[in-house]
């Protein structure tokens, strides 16, 4: 049974550690390791911030972290268009979890002030591909990036997603497991 929690401080080293472990693969991440930046310290800092539009969930397993779902704003300056991010360790994907994140973030978004979504996705990343087309996500733009945990070029497929055109209601309840 998966239980699902708003960001404590606490839990940083963990969400760190998960990073790093999915990182390591060397497929799904833009880093080969946690590096920490303005909205990454703001995420860690307070877990939600409803006025500044971050918001950070994680999800468990008993006592491991399985992983988490970010929301943070695409632009510092502005908060029309929130970046979202899911991580899940290996052995928990392929458990509709990242389904019930991504509902989550869709619904909770508007709240936050969002009017709409985007998600960077690594061109390879089939998984995440399919999972945010198939909840209305569109590909809005590519950009090649030197990945250097790769020593490749790759190409990074922005997604975004219109919030007026969910059918949400806003549901700000947990996901259930």
């Amino acid at each position: 049974m998966f239980t699902y929690s708003v960001f404590h401080k606490h839990d940083r080293e963990r969400v760190i550690e998960v990073i790093n472990r999915v990182a390591a693969e060397n497929r799904f991440l833009q880093t080969g390791c946690y590096v920490s930046s303005l909205t990454w310290e703001n995420l860690l800092a307070c877990g939600a911030d409803q006025e500044n539009g971050y918001f950070l969930l994680t999800v468990c397993d008993e006592k491991e972290l399985a992983g988490f779902v970010r929301l943070s704003p695409e632009d510092l300056g502005g908060r029309y268009t929130g970046s979202v991010g899911i991580v899940l360790l290996p052995k928990h994907r392929h458990k509709r979890i990242g389904t019930k994140l991504l509902d989550f973030i869709v619904n909770i978004a508007p709240v936050f002030g969002y009017k709409s979504l985007v998600a960077d996705i690594l061109f390879d990343n089939f998984v995440s591909l399919r999972l945010f087309t198939g909840r209305g996500f569109t590909q809005c733009s590519s950009r090649n990036l030197y990945l250097r945990h790769r020593n490749a070029v790759v190409e990074e497929v922005k997604m975004k997603l219109f919030l007026h055109d969910c059918q949400g209601k806003h549901n700000v309840e947990l996901p259930n497991d």
